[in-house]
């Protein structure tokens, strides 16, 4: 049986690798290639793939959001979170989602392929750094819930140390529009600064002290 496979990533290099690899394997075919949330949206609305690979961030909405989207029109929609990172926080808001799938861009080509031949298969692939912060994950505080995806995301890079601008070049949005996150994330925390933030995240085991 073939499994048809769409990608969804900005980066036209990262999606034609993924192509060339994918296209050698007998019972894969990449039916779509998209650099831009929008529009895959578009397309997939549409056609009737077996599975998605969904790069999280994308230069005009969430790949998280874009997922989320798609399952309300097609709730069997099976796709894989692909993402720099491989935190809890993200693979759990990356579940919520609906993905069936998480790997980090650190993970070989053999294990895209075995992702993707799970998740057809109708199982869940996570990858094992995923898998290992998952289940070693603190409980997140209730006051998070708040948050919208992308607040959560300039979020985590705020607690780390990042200003706005180094977040905005790694979430590829403006320093202004991380400025407005910002500001809604210490209004529903009831925080007045970045400190505040940092000491939210060490009290509630966010962050290694």
């Amino acid at each position: 049986m073939m499994i048809t496979v769409a990608l969804v990533d900005d980066h036209l290099m990262v999606r034609s690798g993924f192509a060339q690899l994918l296209n050698v394997e007998s019972d894969i075919e990449v039916k779509g290639e998209y650099g831009r949330a929008s529009e895959a949206f578009a397309a997939l609305s549409v056609s009737n793939i077996d599975v998605a690979v969904i790069d999280i961030s994308m230069p005009d909405e969430s790949g998280l959001i874009l997922l989320e989207k798609l399952r309300a029109k097609h709730p069997n929609f099976r796709a894989i979170i692909l993402s720099i990172y491989d935190s809890a926080s993200f693979v759990s808001k990356a579940i919520e989602a609906g993905a069936c799938g998480y790997l980090s861009k650190r993970c070989g080509p053999v294990e895209l392929v075995t992702a993707i031949r799970t998740v057809a298969n109708g199982d869940r692939y996570l990858c094992a750094d995923a898998l290992f912060n998952l289940s070693n994950a603190p409980i997140t505080p209730k006051a998070l819930d708040a948050l919208t995806k992308r607040e959560y995301e300039v979020f985590t890079h705020l607690i780390q140390g990042k200003d706005v601008k180094e977040a905005g070049i790694i979430l590829s949005i403006s320093y202004k529009t991380i400025h407005v996150h910002r500001a809604n994330i210490l209004s529903k925390l009831g925080l007045s600064n970045n400190v505040d933030l940092i000491r939210f995240a060490l009290q509630h085991k966010l962050l290694a002290e």
